[in-house]
């Protein structure tokens, strides 16, 4: 068991180990402080509108790492892991991390927006695989996944088919703001991308251009 353990941990790419790792102390750290009474930890890093436009613009950014319950924190993390070493391979640890922030975030905003004046804590890393969904489609689009009972998919199809399902989930359990809010994730990795894109091309078209005048010189 140790043993398997050990394979399990280093086929992880680092930025997920790290993530995981910091998820993982969070969560037990908010554990212990719930049955304690000590203290909690959904006070400092939970968002919500209330919180925000008083100040506590941090949270923002500290909402994803407390789970709201244990199957949240299984199953993103399990999330993280398939979908995050993907990227973390084709980016680098640093643009993976800037990448969740940037989807974390653009979920905070949508929530402190919507619900400004909710005081009802928004928790877990839902936006977070939101946004990686898009990111995997948009990165491995055309590729095909196959799958037991549907046969060939795309993987634009199957991330799409994903964020649907929790889509729906979020907006029959939670309504439809918060379905919106966690959608926002996906939207703004999406942003983020397309912008990131632009911002390639153009520095490449400045590269070539350059050449083009070094050799009309020579």
């Amino acid at each position: 068991m140790k043993h398997l353990w050990h394979r399990f941990l280093a086929s992880l790419t680092p930025g997920v180990r790290v993530l995981l790792c910091l998820l993982s102390v969070v969560y037990l750290a908010a554990v212990i402080g719930k049955f304690s009474h000590a203290y909690d930890l959904n006070r400092w890093l939970a968002v919500s509108g209330p919180n925000f436009w008083h100040g506590q613009v941090w949270e923002l950014i500290t909402y994803p790492l407390l789970p709201m319950a244990v199957f949240d924190f299984v199953f993103n993390s399990l999330m993280i892991v398939l979908l995050g070493g993907l990227l973390e391979r084709i980016w680098s640890r640093a643009e993976f991390w800037t990448y969740c922030t940037v989807a974390a975030i653009g979920a905070g905003l949508a929530k402190v927006v919507l619900q400004f004046s909710n005081p009802f804590p928004m928790t877990g890393m839902a936006p977070v695989v939101f946004g990686l969904l898009a990111a995997w489609g948009n990165l491995f689009g055309h590729e095909k996944v196959p799958l037991v009972f549907f046969g060939e998919m795309t993987v634009w199809q199957l991330a799409l088919l994903a964020a649907a399902i929790s889509f729906v989930t979020t907006l029959f359990s939670a309504g439809l703001v918060n379905a919106l809010i966690m959608l926002a994730g996906g939207l703004t990795g999406l942003l983020y991308l397309w912008l990131r894109s632009k911002i390639l091309m153009t520095r490449e078209s400045r590269v070539v251009h350059s050449e083009r005048i070094n050799r009309l010189e020579l």
